[in-house]
């Protein structure tokens, strides 16, 4: 033998069910895709397995798909179609009696007809069962999709990712009685993440475009041809590209060849109009009706009249070729790999048959002739029982879009779809999250409103969009999804549902019946999965409340209270601090460990780390480090690498590490010595940690550019904030004067102050009484006071300096908008602080500033450095407080739902879990979640 053969067919179509009694346009796909593909296959499944043909295939059929294959209204109107068609049918012969092979051709097309209407009624017009009786006699393997078919990478959240997936499988269960093991990433459209959702879900592979595998790290040794596993432990397969350009090549590949039927020559355009009218949707839209009388023969607009026989043959000469490709390509490959190689070739269903009529037959062919070429066929499930165990790699972003990555489906003709679906996956969170446990009315709103945006996210209306066919349908199909999702959404907030509103979406959109809104709520890890488990985390910290430099200190004890509300024992080693025991346990019962100030006497500050580091060492191993006290070790940044070292290698425990900035980052490069001993440092807290936590995609891809992904790759879990801390004090009304632009941060040159200064005269223009508050210090502040200066508006920026918690609340609440021109922004948790507290912000579109702001949605992004631009959106939202205080209120929302400590803690002890599972007791091993 060879080597094997792994056929994949993607059966898919959009969500485009009509409640009404007539036939839409659209709902033609449906009905032509089961008569031209869908029925044919199974005929030819059916017929090769009555004959003993030993075949294996893999289909996946897609949600939207399943829910219309079972829509009992659906089903009545497609016996409808198959009836008008034959009526068309019995009409051709009649028209075409004169002409002998016009004749045979129309005959031949009612008979398929009648047949097709046959086999729909002999299984009840439910053809789901007939894939599942070949699958249960071991023929097919059947996958699913996501929900709706969108492109998960372009799926901002990953509450509504994990929507898409899990209703997805949901879906699928409900007809078939099981969840695949198996399941078809949308367009083939993978990034890093969507693994870990795949697993958690149950999956077991997907599959990969081509380079998805061929430019993973480290090189998968069989190339594409075996498969490769992700370090969430699902398995991924790759694409082949040779195989699939043989198939799909509409000119070079088998469907183009002059022998073959042509598909863009059909009755509906040559005929007159009264001919035809009785069986169009509608009577005057000139679709398709199948009766196709031509071969394609060439280039030009005459055509031969089509002959099956001819068309048969090449088929068959085409299986043949196609065959004997893979034996060679097969034994290539086979030299040097410890297995058997595996060919996988996936193709779109559809294409069999609808565009290449005689695409189920050449399908057969393959089957038949495969073992006389030495080839297994076989199912990805099947291969996996034969090599369980793969190489572990980590993928880049990849899917089998032009150009290999996502431009068909985000490009200027339909970016922007995404604004608004992104808006729209933040607010269901928080509705799903907040209103998930109200009434009836309030439930059935909530589901439907999570229908409305799943149709929102498919894939195809953006390709539709891209590709110019249909814009018009497409771009209503995405506003009206989304109209609809918003309006519903307005209704469950102000607790007053419209019951006729929501029982016409109902009657529309009726598919996922079975929904439950709670899919897309966040994730939050119980409570009680830490309770007796005896989980004690050493948390290492540079700085922490009441002594700060910057916001990692404050990010620690946010974080750690709320962990241990969930239950985690946290113990966190830090520094001294005034007037403050070296040992306490706070309100939230958190451990605070501070090393003893005398050990720290010194000036230089890498000899003041290096005591810090001792003393934390010294601690942990008074606590009881060599006894198996710690589970675990969270480290924060490369400041505390030697005692995450030690700790972790004394302890024998796992580390997890945050890495909060990078060296190279704050210095945009690497020059000095000094940087790059830090560098260095950080590389090997990095190398060391099993789970690295980084705040953001952005510092995710730069942290994973400079030095990997540690063993365990990169999670991504954003800063986080306490609205109930952002309340304004005593001082907070507004004072006499000009509106208020506010900035908080370190006064340095990432952080953009200039940027603003430099924009100021242009705000003056129009908003002459204007004031610049800015709070914080920095080595940069005599630089921005000279610059205030030659820019002549020294008198309207007031330098504040440092401001407490109570100064910032009261800033924030005076101001008419927070301004963060950020050169350099790992995260930006001021931003989120104005957010939070209500303020309108402007923001530069950089690092985590950029995932933080939708623009126009709840904010404004500016391009780094651009003091111009700057100062026209600032401008804007003085003078149009309406929008600014529609921007504040989606902000604040967001802020709600996406950015509470609760969440982040949640995330963050799942991250525990994972690193701890197997080395933890059972139930923690088994982590339930809610």
């Amino acid at each position: 033998m060879n080597g094997y053969l792994l056929l994949v067919l993607h059966a898919h179509l959009p969500f485009v069910r009509s409640s009404g009694a007539g036939e839409s346009l659209e709902e033609r796909w449906f009905f032509e895709a089961c008569t031209e593909c869908y029925i044919p296959i199974l005929n030819r499944l059916e017929k090769l397995d009555g004959e003993g043909v030993d075949f294996r295939l893999a289909i996946s059929l897609s949600p939207t798909l399943l829910s219309m294959m079972v829509d009992e209204h659906l089903k009545e109107k497609y016996l409808g179609y198959l009836d008008r068609m034959i009526k068309l049918g019995l009409s051709e012969c009649e028209r075409t009696s004169g002409s002998s092979e016009l004749n045979i051709l129309a005959q031949k097309y009612l008979r398929h007809l009648e047949k097709t209407r046959r086999y729909f009624t002999k299984w009840g017009g439910n053809l789901p069962p007939a894939f599942k009786s070949l699958s249960e006699k071991g023929r097919l393997e059947l996958l699913t999709t996501a929900a709706t078919h969108s492109f998960l990478p372009l799926v901002h959240s990953k509450e509504c990712r994990r929507a898409q997936i899990e209703v997805g499988l949901d879906s699928f269960e409900s007809v078939f009685g099981y969840r695949p093991a198996g399941f078809w990433l949308p367009e083939c459209a993978y990034e890093q993440g969507v693994d870990v959702l795949l697993r958690d879900a149950g999956v077991k592979y997907f599959i990969v475009d081509t380079h998805g595998i061929l430019a993973a790290v480290p090189r998968p040794p069989h190339g594409i041809y075996g498969p490769v596993r992700c370090r969430s432990g699902v398995t991924a397969f790759a694409r082949d590209p040779e195989s699939s350009r043989q198939v799909w090549e509409r000119r070079e590949g088998y469907p183009g060849h002059p022998d073959y039927r042509e598909f863009y020559r059909d009755i509906a355009y040559d005929l007159n109009i009264d001919y035809i009218e009785p069986f169009l949707p509608g009577g005057d839209i000139r679709v398709d009706t199948g009766f196709k009388y031509y071969r394609i023969t060439g280039g030009g607009e005459e055509k031969d009249f089509y002959d099956p026989a001819l068309a048969e043959k090449r088929a068959a000469m085409d299986a043949r070729d196609f065959v004997a490709r893979r034996a060679l390509q097969l034994r290539q490959a086979s030299s040097g790999m410890d297995r058997m190689p595996l060919v996988l070739s996936p193709y779109d269903a559809e294409l069999f048959g609808h565009w290449w009529y005689e695409g189920p037959l050449w399908l057969e062919q393959v089957f038949r002739l495969a073992g006389n070429g030495g080839i297994k066929t076989i199912t990805p499930g099947g291969y996996l029982s034969l090599h369980p165990f793969s190489q572990v790699v980590e993928m880049p972003m990849s899917s089998w879009g032009e150009g290999g990555y996502g431009y068909v489906w985000l490009n200027p003709k339909n970016d922007w779809i995404y604004k608004h679906q992104h808006f729209a996956e933040a607010r269901m969170s928080y509705i799903a999250d907040r209103h998930g446990s109200e009434g009836k009315m309030a439930q059935r709103a909530l589901k439907q409103a999570g229908r409305e945006l799943l149709l929102a996210q498919s894939s195809d209306w953006a390709f539709i969009i891209k590709e110019g066919t249909t814009v018009e349908y497409a771009a209503n199909r995405v506003s009206g999804h989304l109209k609809s999702f918003m309006a519903l959404a307005d209704m469950i907030e102000s607790g007053s549902v419209d019951a006729d509103l929501l029982s016409g979406l109902e009657r529309e959109n009726n598919l996922f019946p079975d929904l439950s809104p709670g899919v897309f709520a966040p994730y939050r890890v119980s409570p009680g999965i830490f309770k007796g488990a005896g989980l004690k985390v050493a948390v290492l910290s540079w700085e922490y409340p009441p002594r700060t430099v910057g916001g990692l200190g404050r990010h620690v004890f946010d974080l750690s209270s709320s962990l241990s509300r969930l239950g985690v024992e946290v113990h966190i080693f830090t520094c001294p601090a005034q007037d403050r025991p070296h040992y306490e346990v706070d309100e939230a019962g958190v451990h605070i460990y501070r090393v003893d100030e005398r050990d720290l006497k010194t000036s230089n500050f890498l000899e003041w780390l290096g005591g810090l580091n001792e003393g934390m060492v010294r601690l942990a191993r008074e606590r009881g480090l060599g006894e198996g006290f710690f589970g675990l070790v969270h480290a924060h940044d490369w400041l505390v690498f030697s005692a995450a070292r030690e700790i972790t290698e004394k302890g024998g425990i796992p580390l997890v590490s945050t890495i909060h900035a990078t060296e190279y980052g704050r210095n945009r490069g690497i020059v000095t010595d000094f940087q790059r001993r830090i560098h260095g440092i950080e590389s090997r807290l990095v190398s060391m940690s099993r789970q690295v936590i980084c705040c953001s995609n952005y510092m995710a891809r730069e942290v994973g550019r400079l030095f990997g992904g540690g063993l365990g790759g990169i999670r991504v879990i954003p800063n986080g904030v306490n609205p109930t801390n952002l309340v304004p004090g005593g001082n907070s009304r507004p004072q006499s004067g000009g509106p208020v632009i506010a900035f908080l941060g370190r006064l340095v040159p990432e952080k953009g102050v200039q940027v603003l200064i430099e924009a100021l005269p242009l705000i003056r223009e129009s908003h002459p009484q204007v004031e610049l508050a800015v709070a914080g210090r920095g080595p940069y502040e005599e630089e921005l006071r000279r610059l205030a200066s030659k820019k002549g508006v020294e008198d309207c920026v007031n330098f504040i300096g440092f401001v407490d918690d109570e100064g910032r609340n009261n800033l924030l609440a005076r101001a008419a908008v927070a301004v963060f021109p950020s050169i350099y922004e790992p995260f930006g948790i001021v931003a989120l602080e104005a957010m939070a507290a209500g303020t309108p912000v402007v923001v530069s579109e950089t690092g985590g500033l950029s995932e933080i702001i939708c623009h126009g949605i709840d904010g404004l992004k500016v391009p780094p450095g651009n003091s111009g631009l700057l100062a026209r959106y600032v401008a804007d939202l003085l003078a149009h407080p309406d929008r600014a205080v529609r921007l504040s209120r989606n902000a604040h929302r967001k802020v709600l739902d996406r950015y509470s400590w609760d969440q982040i803690a949640s995330e963050t002890a799942r991250v525990y879990i994972d690193v701890t599972r197997g080395a933890s007791p059972e139930h923690l091993r088994k982590a339930v979640l809610y």
